[in-house]
């Protein structure tokens, strides 16, 4: 749950400029107008794309709907946002938004509704047939080949939240289709609900709404509209859910609404921080996976270790693009098996103008091999540097074809020990897992080692390779991507399935180390298995984890219990996660027998 965030652009410079805006003369801004911005959508910035546009249609009930699609200039897929219009059409105000979605690293879809029936602009109204026009734009963006999602955000203005909202609640689209609601002014009312609901009331659908919700509106809004959106969002933070408004003072209906002739520098300030705002929430609520009640349960026993999600490739699936220029093959939620070919974790990399960085070499050379087989399809950029999260077989054991590309191998110091000690009896275990997958593999060392931090500049991209501290194995680093905001976290970070604790794991100094983690400020997690999260899932199911399992025998102990009596701790909030049902027992175990030193 987040609380309302108000922003403070320029104080004095921007409240001595707020009322220039109050009327329609028209304003000397030769000292700030910004035409890059204003015509083209350039910000400075990292995410700043040149774009393309076209019109296409769909049909909906019989109906040709015109769209605009707008995507950055290549042929790389990026992530799906439906763009939905308010009363005022989709005009060339309103076209601009699109395109600046989109030069932010989106592929962006943008139905005219009002068009498609002859509809002018403004319309008192609410047609609510139209509301299915909106939803089939669902089906006709997630169905594109070039979106790098399943799922897609709303991102709406003034009557195109309330479209938004019912295609989110009504059509039963959020979760499984949709990740997230980014709105400017929305209608979070009926537009046909009686005046005094208009003013004073919300829309019920908002009761049902349970998607991640960012909103923006200014400072000096007019106040019956500023009412509903404030009670919606406090609604929904009082049911939990993740709802955040952003108030900017010194903007009225200001934000990208406004011509040219009344616009204020407020106005322009606002515009920029809430699109960059919003691009960044859409990234990390589209990189969680979708959770809904059709999902079924998770994979289990003979499923689980013979499930292959790209059967055509010895990877178990093939990498998804997590933010712009940052993949991951998300591995099996099972150990290694030879249906996963090994690919039990996540096989990430980060692209880049100067050359790739990959995290983690893979657990035999076949996979190594395919994995670099899938960046060659993604990008021309040779691959510069391999690091390897720790010393693990599924890190390492892949390490011989990417020296034999040439490429460096990087690990932390400990993990080097760790392979020194036990990589051979890890090979064996492969080749005997994986048959004749293991072909070309054979155990070579690291070409380089560091201890705390080493930090690599490459094509403009700062990457950092960090040891906080004890955690899940020796040697285990983070890869950390402060310009933005996004952690491959290793193993010191799980969600989607029990972590494991082996007899060299102190879960005491992990949860110290994850302090130091946390403080990174990370928006988006690529732990070591399972999907590209944010950190309060990965909290949840790894420090909360560990702090409910330490406080569960911590009790047992002060009780007298035995190791037995441990085995049999209830550990039924984590039990759902695939692994668990042979993994609580031990981890229980191993917790006690540690713990029994610290009492």
């Amino acid at each position: 749950m987040k609380t309302v965030v108000s922003i403070t652009l320029l104080t004095a410079c921007l409240l001595g400029s707020r009322f220039a805006g109050a009327h329609d003369e028209p304003q000397d801004n030769s000292g700030w107008w910004d035409s890059a911005w204003w015509n083209d959508s350039r910000i400075e910035v990292p995410e700043n794309h040149a774009i393309i546009t076209e019109w296409t249609s769909y049909t909906s009930a019989d109906v040709d709907i015109p769209a605009l699609v707008a995507r950055p200039d290549d042929d790389k897929p990026y992530p799906a946002v439906l763009f939905v219009h308010g009363r005022r059409g989709l005009g060339d105000w309103v076209q601009r938004l699109v395109r600046r979605v989109a030069a932010r690293g989106f592929v962006v879809l943008a139905p005219d509704i009002y068009a498609a029936h002859f509809i002018g602009t403004h319309p008192i109204g609410h047609d609510y047939e139209l509301e299915k026009d909106v939803d089939a734009a669902v089906d006709v963006l997630l169905a594109r080949d070039d979106i790098s999602t399943s799922r897609a955000c709303l991102y709406s203005h003034t009557r195109g939240g309330y479209y938004s909202l019912k295609v989110a609640t009504t059509f039963k689209r959020q979760e499984k289709d949709i990740a997230c609601y980014v709105s400017y002014y929305p209608h979070l009312q009926d537009p046909n609900a009686p005046e005094p609901m208009q003013v004073y009331g919300y829309a019920a659908e908002i009761d049902q709404l349970t998607l991640p919700m960012l909103v923006f509106i200014g400072d000096e809004e007019q106040y019956q509209r500023r009412r509903v959106i404030e009670t919606g969002i406090r609604v929904m933070q009082d049911k939990g859910r993740e709802a955040q408004l952003v108030i900017y003072p010194g903007v009225g209906r200001g934000f990208d609404f406004r011509p040219e002739n009344v616009r204020t520098f407020a106005d322009d300030l606002a515009s920029k921080d809430a699109v960059q705002r919003a691009a960044r929430f859409m990234r990390a609520q589209l990189a969680k996976p979708a959770v809904t009640a059709s999902a079924g349960e998770p994979l289990s026993g003979e499923a689980l270790y013979n499930s292959d999600k790209a059967p055509g490739s010895v990877l178990y699936d093939l990498p998804q693009e997590v933010i712009p220029g940052v993949w991951s093959a998300i591995g099996a939620t099972a150990p290694g098996t030879y249906a996963n070919s090994g690919h039990n974790n996540n096989l990430s990399f980060v692209v880049t103008s100067g050359g790739v960085l990959v995290v983690n070499a893979g657990d035999n050379y076949q996979l190594a091999k395919a994995l670099h087989g899938e960046i060659k399809k993604v990008t021309d950029q040779p691959v510069k540097y391999v690091v390897l999260e720790n010393g693990q077989g599924h890190a390492m054991l892949g390490s011989s074809y990417w020296q034999e590309q040439g490429v460096p191998v990087i690990a932390h110091a400990d993990a080097r020990h760790e392979i020194e000690d036990q990589s051979h009896a890890l090979l064996e275990v492969m080749q005997k897992r994986v048959k004749e997958k293991a072909t070309g593999t054979r155990v070579v060392l690291p070409d380089e080692t560091f201890t705390d931090k080493k930090v690599i500049e490459l094509g403009g991209e700062r990457i950092e390779l960090l040891n906080l501290g004890p955690a899940h194995s020796p040697g285990d680093i983070i890869v950390w991507l402060p310009s933005r905001k996004l952690v491959i976290s290793g193993d010191m970070a799980f969600h989607q399935r029990m972590l494991p604790l082996f007899e060299h794991t102190d879960s005491a100094a992990w949860i110290e180390t994850w302090d130091k983690f946390e403080a990174l400020g990370a928006e988006v997690v690529i732990p070591g298995h399972g999907g590209p999260t944010d950190m309060a899932t990965v909290r949840k199911y790894t420090r909360d984890y560990l702090v409910y399992l330490r406080e569960k025998v911590g009790e047992l102990i002060e009780n007298g219990g035995t190791l037995q009596e441990a085995y049999e701790i209830d550990q039924s909030p984590y039990m759902h996660l695939p692994t668990a049902e042979f993994l609580a027992k031990r981890n229980a175990g191993q917790v006690f027998q540690s713990m029994e030193f610290e009492f």
